[in-house]
């Protein structure tokens, strides 16, 4: 229940693959203090370089840093070694925030003016969560779906060949994720799944053979996941029902199969109210 392949040509936000420790004896370059040097997966795009030089003063302030410094795939970290080497959790944290900010900068700019049909996008895109956010069912519908889930947050997300945006959310864990909000859609697993029409389904993403090495369950910080394509009457692709959890949870086949209902229900009446558009 899972793609067959999830490669991308887009190129992913960096995450810290590794450290270089400093020993104690070991001065840093001129003498300004021993180095630590943090790997990344990736270069840096401007998206991360400049989310980076927003956030990095911040960091070295709190931490009492000398100073972090990108140097082609890996940061740099000038500061006392006792500190540096308890210093690489932080620094996880701090390189993972800074690709979320990266990713926050580059859908603001699919849609701006400037950005190939950006504006007719835009307005489908919130045609579609108004008429969601009509629907009279889809708030029972999601939290149906993390009660037999036992996932924690639910969406119905629209899907499409340039954006991924939240149509309706339900949410207990403080996800940060609102109705109307976008993910890059290349970092998104319904990405996929809008090019191969299959449910997905893992229920522990860190020890499962796939996901394991797939970059999105890290990136937003889930373990579980299940998501369906929702499809209109004609076929017509609109998006998915998906529910995730930081937590891992086991899903049998029965659940499975209730979700895919739900997702068809869905479907259905989302149909339903573009044909009242339509007579409108």
């Amino acid at each position: 229940m899972y793609p067959q392949s999830t490669s991308t040509e887009y190129v992913w936000p960096p995450s810290v693959a590794g450290f270089d420790m400093p020993s104690p004896s070991v001065d840093g370059e001129n003498g300004t203090g021993p180095l630590m040097v943090a790997f990344l997966s990736a270069r840096p795009d401007h998206y991360w370089i400049e989310a980076f030089a927003s956030e990095v003063a911040e960091f070295k302030a709190q931490h009492g840093l000398l100073d972090v410094r990108i140097d082609a795939r890996q940061l740099v970290v000038t500061g006392e070694a006792a500190q540096l080497r308890s210093l690489t959790v932080d620094l996880r944290d701090f390189v993972h925030r800074v690709s979320r900010i990266s990713l926050q900068r580059r859908v603001l700019e699919r849609l701006a003016p400037g950005f190939t049909s950006a504006a007719a996008e835009h307005a489908a895109a919130a045609r579609d969560v108004n008429l969601v956010a009509r629907m009279p069912g889809v708030a029972s519908i999601l939290e149906a779906v993390s009660r037999e889930t036992g996932m924690r947050f639910a969406t119905v997300a629209r899907v499409s060949d340039t954006r991924w945006t939240a149509c309706a959310v339900y949410d207990t864990i403080n996800f940060g994720l609102r109705a109307g909000q976008d993910l890059v859609l290349e970092t998104t697993i319904c990405n996929d799944i809008r090019q191969h029409g299959q449910t997905v389904t893992f229920s522990h993403a860190s020890t499962h053979p796939q996901f394991s090495k797939h970059p999105t369950p890290a990136l937003y910080g889930f373990e579980s996941y299940i998501s369906v394509p929702i499809y209109r009457a004609d076929g017509q692709f609109f998006g998915t029902l998906c529910a995730v959890d930081p937590q891992p949870r086991d899903l049998d086949e029965a659940t499975v199969r209730v979700v895919e209902n739900f997702a068809r229900a869905i479907g259905a009446e989302i149909d339903a109210q573009f044909r009242r558009l339509d007579m409108a």
